[in-house]
């Protein structure tokens, strides 16, 4: 079987191409780095795109799955219906026409990894309101809704495509700077505070697993909501200073209210330089509308065995603390 992933060298990515090689795939890496420390060593065919998909009709020619994982994250505020709004969501819904046209040109299984920001939960009305401020301002969870159901439609058409919904993921191989990441800003001690915000999260291994069972069990055409553990973010930190010898210490509680209108304000001060926000600030929103979750029917019927959180901290404190994704 011949996979072509997209955003190769990316969390999830990677775990997609790694799992697909062990288990005997054929795996094109599409990555818009000119040499990928991610793909050293790893026997993949690499190949460079761009940011829009330039020529992914021909690059996909030949291979029997796309796995998507390289959908855009607008994470800057800006004012709905406005230019920055719109260009955010054009963008959006531009990638995901790409990735339809080249696997319905090519006749391919597709992928698509979308968010747990997109999935139904149910909330009390203050976080009822909270939730609906975040949308109203933060194009990102409109741009993965979009682009979630145009990948749906197209299933509805008849395009053989699966759309994946994991919860917060962690785990080893994240190839990221430093402020992009939680577990390593917790262990260079860049965190003082942490949100206490229950939230849903599972290694990154489990998904790869996951989507291959998608495509087996030819689970197309609706969102496949894949729960993990649910934690806070405080404690997941805790965890990870009890589990790290590096004598890091355990952070403070934070109101995530208060931590979303500092990154809201953040963020839109450093717009007004003309400049984005560092990566922690922009992740907020994101963690904030993090909600428990259970297994859906889909997960269930895949008999997905989650791997021990205490694993999967171990092993991404392992990654960072070699130095391998630096």
């Amino acid at each position: 079987m011949r996979i072509l992933v997209l955003g190769a060298t990316g969390h999830l990515g990677q775990a997609v191409v790694r799992h697909a090689l062990a288990h005997g795939c054929a795996v094109t890496a599409a990555t818009r780095q000119p040499d990928p420390a991610a793909l050293r060593g790893l026997a993949v065919a690499t190949v460079r795109v761009d940011g829009e998909l330039s020529g992914l009709n021909e690059l996909a020619r030949g291979h029997d799955a796309m796995v998507d994982a390289a959908a855009p994250y607008p994470l800057t505020p800006c004012i709905p219906g406005g230019v920055a709004w719109s260009a955010a969501i054009g963008a959006a819904l531009r990638h995901a026409e790409r990735v339809i046209e080249a696997a319905r040109r090519n006749l391919l299984r597709l992928v698509f990894i979308s968010s747990f920001t997109t999935l139904p939960r149910q909330e009390t009305p203050l976080r009822a309101v909270e939730s609906a401020w975040r949308r109203s301002v933060y194009p990102y969870f409109a741009a993965k809704a979009a682009m979630e159901q145009a990948v749906i439609a197209a299933a509805r058409e008849g395009l053989p495509a699966a759309v994946v919904n994991p919860a917060a993921c962690l785990g080893p191989w994240e190839y990221r700077a430093e402020e992009s990441s939680f577990v390593r800003l917790v262990l260079s001690r860049r965190l003082p505070a942490v949100m206490d915000h229950l939230l849903s999260v599972i290694d990154v291994r489990n998904v790869a697993e996951a989507i291959e069972s998608a495509l087996d069990r030819e689970l197309f055409g609706r969102p496949i909501a894949l729960a993990g553990y649910n934690v806070s973010l405080l404690e997941l930190a805790r965890q990870i200073v009890s589990l790290d010898d590096g004598g890091c210490a355990a952070p403070a509680a934070l109101d995530s209210r208060l931590a979303s209108l500092a990154a809201f304000w953040t963020t839109v001060g450093f717009a007004a330089l003309g400049q984005s926000a560092p990566d922690p600030w922009r992740a907020i929103p994101l963690a904030a509308d993090g909600f428990p979750m259970h297994p859906s029917p889909e997960q269930t019927a895949m008999g997905l065995s989650l791997l021990p959180l205490s694993t999967t901290l171990r092993d991404a404190i392992a990654f960072h603390r070699s130095g391998a994704g630096l």
